[in-house]
């Protein structure tokens, strides 16, 4: 039998350059991460830096298409994990859109 995940919203799987700006406080730095899913309400990410479960980023993704607009949004980080490779991982829940 297999489980069948129910969203409100399908996900894309990507792999493309993210910018994570900290919004809370100001002192933290700016942190590159590779976006690996996104959909209407969040978007997981691989970095090399821990986040903090709760802190808000602005989150950017240039475009590739002078069509479409770039991604910016303000998002929640709500699960931050280290992988078994040693790797980082972290999911963002989108709270609005700039």
């Amino acid at each position: 039998m297999f489980h069948e995940e129910k969203r409100d919203f399908r996900r894309m799987q990507i792999h493309t350059p993210a910018k994570l700006i900290p919004l809370e406080g100001g002192e933290g730095k700016e942190v590159a991460a590779i976006c690996t899913d996104l959909s209407a309400t969040g978007l997981a990410v691989q970095l090399d830096d821990v986040l903090e479960i709760g802190s808000l980023y602005r989150v950017l993704i240039a475009s590739t298409s002078t069509a479409i607009t770039s991604f910016d949004a303000t998002a929640r980080v709500i699960r931050a994990t280290k992988e078994q490779d040693g790797s980082l991982s972290a999911g963002l829940e989108i709270v609005n859109f700039n």
